[in-house]
């Protein structure tokens, strides 16, 4: 059992520790690298500066430090803000000693545009240090990261609660967004851990790149595995710390992890590795006895064989589309017919082993998993004819449509947009006021020729007995009297109505559903959900959808201002 001098004793080696680490915070780097850039994305909004992604990137001695420059003379004003906020980017050539001491100030709380006189403060999130200041990580995918950084070395404050609600809300503009993507490098939104964070990334400051690949694969099945490290150049280079260089070899095969093998490079940079079977993934870790970790790539395969596909055209048909009307005029087009003349195959496959074996197993169970978990819903499929089935059939599967819907539109964090031509009163109560947050903003596009046909018995099941008795009314008068009682009720956080553009075809064919920033495509109209059979699936690339909603509601009228441009009365016939 240990004594109380045993304690004693480590408390007191702990403190010698703790201030030693203090005394070389970030050890080395004013000798590794020799300047420095802090690059920032903010935004201005009512009067506040905040910051929307930054970090400081540190320059190693053969590479040379950028200028000071920003993205434009001026900040970018964002469209549809009311000309009220703009986003800046812009990169200020600092110091090495300056850049850490204006880094280590943002991990107290301090976080300033570099470079001006006074200092301009963020509003920025409490931020939380990973790992402890002066240490870093490596390994993991930096998606701001240039190419020559080789997989950087990164030191991270954490945005430790959620961003200004005036941050979220940019997240809702395609533009901003796509503005942020071309003049950061990516878009922060749509990595959160990222979002409204700093960070610090320093480049191995001993080696370019280190090259690894397989040399050679023997008649007996092995093979022979190099890694080379390339050494940076520049003058009073540390090669006794390149020479002390360690190199840990990782091997993983498809039943498991087989090899974690320490080795050193010889004089001229090399460790070449006989393995006694195919290898199925390499990888390595490089690290140096005075800056610590330095590399850390995690085993991935080798390409072994590609297979390419060669086709003959061998007949040409001309083809000619007869005319549908003055809107679709006659066309003529040629379409080749293509016969496949084989595969060529460049490399060697492996035979098949245990090994490839797993791998096929292991693709079909992904395969069946992915399948079997497709963001997307089949609604009423059934086996017997529509007119056989009960009226409590065609009930149970219409809630259950519904339902499915509903449940999409209650998780909302920051927006829902309906995008129906057929959207009317039913489905305005039965999904717009679904939301379960506060402070949803939820919008609707309509089309025209539903809002002025004549009203469908399904727009009148919730409407009052006087209602249902005007048969004048048409869809988009009920919709507007409908949305005044809302309002009445919710204020601001009332839905919108919008009427797109198309006076007799509006300008959207399929129906769309937007949840924060996510797309779902639904085959039928949200006024027939579950009475036929058909699909809702949600959109592998939302973005475009969403740049086309936003477009479209830029052109799109409100109801009321519709309505009456239209003459089409008031509610219940201007009682």
């Amino acid at each position: 059992m240990d004594s109380y001098e045993d304690s004693d004793t480590v408390a007191e080696h702990l403190d010698r520790t703790d201030s030693a680490q203090q005394a070389v915070i970030w050890r080395e780097a004013t000798t590794d690298y020799h300047g420095a850039l802090v690059r920032l994305a903010t935004m201005r909004a009512a009067g506040k500066q905040y910051l929307l992604f930054g970090y400081v990137e540190l320059f190693p001695r053969d590479i040379p430090v950028p200028e000071s420059f920003s993205a434009g003379e001026k900040s970018w004003r964002v469209p549809n803000s009311g000309g009220g906020v703009t986003l800046a980017v812009s990169a200020v050539q600092m110091s090495v000693v300056g850049a850490l001491d204006w880094y280590e100030k943002a991990a107290r709380g301090r976080v300033t545009i570099p470079g001006t006189t006074p200092p301009i403060e963020l509003v920025a999130p409490f931020l939380g240090v990973e790992p402890s200041l002066g240490r870093f990580s490596v390994g993991e995918d930096v998606p701001f990261a240039a190419q020559w950084h080789g997989g950087p070395r990164v030191h991270r404050l954490v945005p430790m609660e959620p961003p200004a609600e005036a941050v979220q809300s940019l997240g809702s503009s395609t533009a901003a967004r796509e503005w942020l993507a071309a003049n950061v490098g990516f878009d922060p939104f749509d990595y959160e851990e990222w979002l409204a964070s700093l960070s610090l990334l320093a480049p191995d400051p001993l080696l370019t790149r280190v090259s690894h690949f397989n040399l050679e694969r023997k008649p007996d099945g092995s093979e022979r595995v190099v890694f080379q490290a390339h050494r940076r150049r520049y003058e009073h280079y540390p090669d006794v710390e390149a020479d002390a260089l360690n190199l840990v070899l990782l091997q993983r095969r498809p039943s498991g992890w087989t090899e974690v093998l320490p080795a050193s490079f010889d004089p001229d940079g090399f460790v070449i590795k006989d393995y006694p079977e195919p290898v199925r993934e390499t990888g390595y870790a490089i690290s140096c006895p005075v800056r610590g970790l330095l590399r850390m790539v995690l085993p991935t395969s080798f390409f072994r064989q590609i297979s390419i596909g060669i086709g003959v055209v061998d007949a040409v048909l001309d083809v000619e589309v007869p005319s549908g009307g003055r809107r679709k005029p006659a066309a003529r087009y040629q379409a080749n017919r293509v016969t496949d003349t084989g595969r060529v195959h460049v490399g060697e496959a492996l035979p098949l082993s245990g090994a490839i074996r797993i791998v096929e197993l292991q693709e079909a169970r992904k395969d069946r998993v992915k399948r079997q978990t497709a963001p997307q819903r089949l609604f009423s499929s059934y086996e017997n004819d529509k007119d056989e089935l009960s009226g409590d059939d065609l009930a149970r599967m219409r809630g259950e449509a519904e339902a499915y819907v509903a449940n999409l539109v209650a998780v909302a964090q920051r927006r829902v947009i309906f995008v129906d031509p057929d959207f009317g009163v039913r489905e305005f109560q039965n999904y717009a006021l679904r939301v379960m947050r506060d402070g949803v903003a939820v919008k609707i596009l309509t089309g025209a020729p539903n809002m002025r046909k004549a009203r469908p018995s399904d727009d009148v099941i919730d409407a009052s007995a006087e209602d249902q008795t005007a048969p004048s009314a048409s869809p988009g008068v009920l919709l507007l009297h409908q949305l005044q009682q809302v309002k009445g009720k919710l204020g601001s956080g009332a839905p919108e109505v919008f009427v797109m553009p198309g006076s007799r075809k509006p300008i959207f064919h399929d129906r769309f559903l937007v949840i924060d920033d996510v797309v779902w495509a639904s085959g039928p109209s949200f006024n027939e959900l579950g009475e036929r059979i058909g699909l809702i699936s949600r959109v592998h690339e939302p973005r475009n959808v969403i740049a086309a909603v936003e477009r479209a509601l830029d052109r799109a009228k409100p109801l009321a201002y519709w309505v009456a441009e239209n003459n089409l009365g008031e509610p219940n016939g201007g009682r």
